[in-house]
């Protein structure tokens, strides 16, 4: 113990796999963190250890560590050194088939997949011991790497001669769409063969291998293979912020998403999850300075690339509905032009004259979203288009608190550009 606390000092305060070793040398648990210094700090900090802890320590004669590029790296590093030192103290992971693992399918356009599935024709990264960190990791991984996770089935001679549309994920750019053919099987080869090397080897073995290819293609002229290639590098460098902002955005909702979304679909009778929920509304001060916002929320978390800010210009800037259905027209004109996805709910702030207001908007350009409600503060009573009788949720129910929270985040976006042009136009700056 005292030998262990001589290290405390030097340790960095930096992410890692810290080991600590019995008598013998042999390893007796291995843990990550996103700073060793503070995690390894903790287990001599006063207070109650539970049972687990007081025996780890009572054994625990010398400490290891190793410092990593990211969190996502010590995640990887601690799930391979636990399965090959098998510690005594990490009993979470004895029996390792109940625990998941990353399977990257043996197909012409491979699928990266979280999974507990052992029978697939795959390649397996892990086990892992907590499911939910391991697909926050993924999940940022997938912004690099622009993998699919779906289980379509796909054969290059088809995709070529009837590529299908590409999904959202393409147009977050967090997918390549070899579905729709944006991509050849040669470049999604690649990406999966990055994929793989980040896996086993880390971010750094990655970033050579890329840098290198973006200068081959920049002196072969290649310059839209290079511009790819050196946002990858960016993304990659950023992994870390990355991985904190996915954090960032789960803590804020305080739900489940995906429970939240499994109930929503079931409370208002749709077919399938909606994935891709935005939500809108408008502020002013007696007329002046009306703006609107638009936020996204993809997978029941915000989707901040996908916010948007609006200067009314045409509605009459006391007139809340017709300024939402202003803020409508302008968001859906844009989508309708470019082609891009529609959003499976569109939420309004407000009532049945914001609900129609929006309704009559979405008219005029000739789309519509899976589906368009409202839900006003205070009352939190969520209007359906085309149901004659609103609905009224327990304020615990998981539906109500996710569309809450895409409703508050939508007036936190807008009122932050309120105050920024007030005060600018108050003091000049």
């Amino acid at each position: 113990m005292e030998r262990i606390k001589e290290i405390l000092p030097r340790l960095p305060d930096l992410p890692g796999v810290y080991i600590f070793k019995d008598g013998e040398g042999r390893p007796i648990y291995i843990g990550k963190a996103a700073s060793l210094k503070s995690r390894v700090s903790s287990y001599f900090r006063s207070g109650r250890r539970d049972a687990k802890t007081e025996a780890l320590l009572a054994n625990a004669v010398s400490l290891d560590y190793s410092v990593t590029d990211s969190e996502i790296e010590a995640l990887i590093l601690e799930a391979d050194l636990i399965k090959k030192f098998k510690p005594r103290y990490n009993v979470e992971l004895k029996d390792d088939k109940s625990f998941p693992v990353v399977a990257v399918t043996r197909e012409p356009y491979p699928a990266v997949l979280v999974t507990r599935d052992r029978g697939l024709d795959a390649d397996y990264f892990g086990p892992f011991p907590e499911a939910k960190e391991l697909r926050r990791a993924v999940d940022a991984l997938q912004r690099v790497f622009q993998f699919r996770n779906c289980r379509l089935k796909l054969d290059p001679e088809s995709v070529a001669k009837r590529p299908l549309r590409p999904c959202l994920l393409y147009h977050i750019r967090r997918c390549s769409a070899p579905c729709a053919a944006k991509v050849t099987p040669q470049q999604y080869a690649q990406q999966i063969k990055d994929f793989k090397r980040f896996m086993r080897g880390g971010r750094r073995a990655v970033l050579v291998s890329l840098r290198k290819r973006m200068n081959e293609a920049a002196k072969a002229l290649r310059f839209e293979e290079a511009a790819k290639l050196r946002d990858q590098i960016h993304a990659l460098t950023k992994l870390a912020h990355i991985l904190k902002d996915s954090y960032r955005e789960t803590e804020q909702i305080h739900i489940d998403p995906a429970d939240a979304l499994d109930r929503l679909r079931d409370v208002l009778g749709l077919s399938s999850l909606p994935r891709l929920i935005e939500g809108v509304d408008v502020a002013t001060l007696q007329g002046a300075d009306a703006v609107g916002s638009v936020v996204t929320f993809v997978d029941g978390r915000p989707f901040k690339e996908g916010y948007r800010r609006y200067r009314i210009k045409q509605a009459n800037r006391r007139n809340d509905p017709a300024m939402i259905g202003e803020v409508v027209y302008r968001r859906f004109r844009r989508k309708k032009e470019e082609d891009a996805p529609v959003p499976d709910i569109l939420l309004v702030d407000g009532g049945k004259g914001q609900l129609s207001a929006a309704r009559r908007a979405l008219d005029r350009v000739g789309i519509q979203p899976g589906l368009l409600v409202a839900l006003a503060k205070g009352e939190e009573i969520i209007y359906v288009w085309g149901k004659r009788e609103p609905l009224a949720l327990d304020r615990t129910d998981l539906a109500l608190r996710i569309l809450q929270f895409v409703r508050d985040e939508a007036h936190r976006f807008v009122q932050v550009y309120h105050k920024r042009l007030r005060k600018k136009r108050t003091l000049g700056r």
